[in-house]
């Protein structure tokens, strides 16, 4: 696989991820108790993870 193929179906992969993780977190808003806030919780850390190997890739 090219690497500019590579790269573009990362950019892809990614994006899925993070517009899958912001739903969750949109849909799990709605719901009170704690189950639902650790939920919450667990996306918003996906998100921040997704965001950390972004970054890592221009240090």
């Amino acid at each position: 696989m090219k690497d500019s193929t590579r790269a573009g179906l990362l950019v892809v992969v990614r994006t899925l991820i993070a517009a899958a993780l912001v739903a969750l977190v949109v849909v799990e808003r709605t719901s009170v108790g704690w189950g639902h806030l650790a939920v919450m919780l667990v996306a918003l850390g996906g998100l921040l993870a997704l965001l950390a190997s972004y970054n890592r890739t221009f240090r």
